[in-house]
């Protein structure tokens, strides 16, 4: 069995086998809920990343970002580069009208090159996603400032303060009503990147 063979095996068997162990997990774990067990509530995929906010407090994202878009760090991505690389290596291999040094050349340019196709189209746009619905999640029930008044049945903004920093959103009030900059409102909702909020009485 050639080396690219082997790459191939692991790059394709990995994700097959994560899936399953996944799935077994979920199911174990959903039937001791069912029997009544208490876990803690412990969030295992909680990810700290909240992409696609506006946020004040940036902490170097730009360069984190980057090596995140060149150097992804999913186990599934780099499986898609093996499995692209053993593939394209044994095929020719097989044909055996290469030498080995082109081979290598040419397996890991095409698994790195799909490998950051799959990352920037799939493996990102599908984390982003995931992690502004968390971060939204979260902003339901918070207790905000008002830092441009909402008028009556109008338009505000209201600054949300979180780990990862502050953003600020659009706002208006549930009922209508105009609250001055300035006032204490709780968030009941946030739909079209917009939030429904109502005025805290003191």
């Amino acid at each position: 069995m050639s080396v690219f063979m082997v790459l191939l095996i692991i790059g394709v068997t990995f994700p097959v086998v994560s899936l399953g162990l996944s799935m077994l997990l979920g199911s174990i774990e959903g039937l001791m809920h069912m029997l009544n067990f208490d876990f803690g509530h412990a969030d295992l995929h909680h990810d700290t990343d909240h992409a696609g906010m506006h946020h004040d407090a940036d902490h170097g994202a730009g360069h984190t970002g980057l090596v995140t878009v060149l150097l992804p760090f999913s186990p599934i991505v780099w499986c898609v580069q093996l499995a692209v690389m053993g593939c394209v290596g044994e095929m020719m291999q097989r044909a055996g009208s290469f030498n080995i040094v082109a081979i290598w050349v040419i397996a890991i340019i095409a698994g790195y090159t799909l490998m950051l196709a799959v990352n920037n189209f799939i493996m990102l746009p599908l984390k982003r996603a995931k992690n502004f619905a968390d971060t939204t999640q979260d902003m339901i029930g918070k207790q905000v400032d008002v830092i441009e008044t909402i008028l009556e049945n109008g338009v505000g903004a209201v600054r949300v303060t979180s780990k990862s920093g502050a953003s600020i959103h659009a706002a208006k009030s549930i009922d209508g009503k105009r609250i001055s900059q300035g006032e204490k409102v709780a968030i009941l909702e946030i739909a079209d990147g917009r939030a429904t909020v109502q005025k805290i009485n003191n």
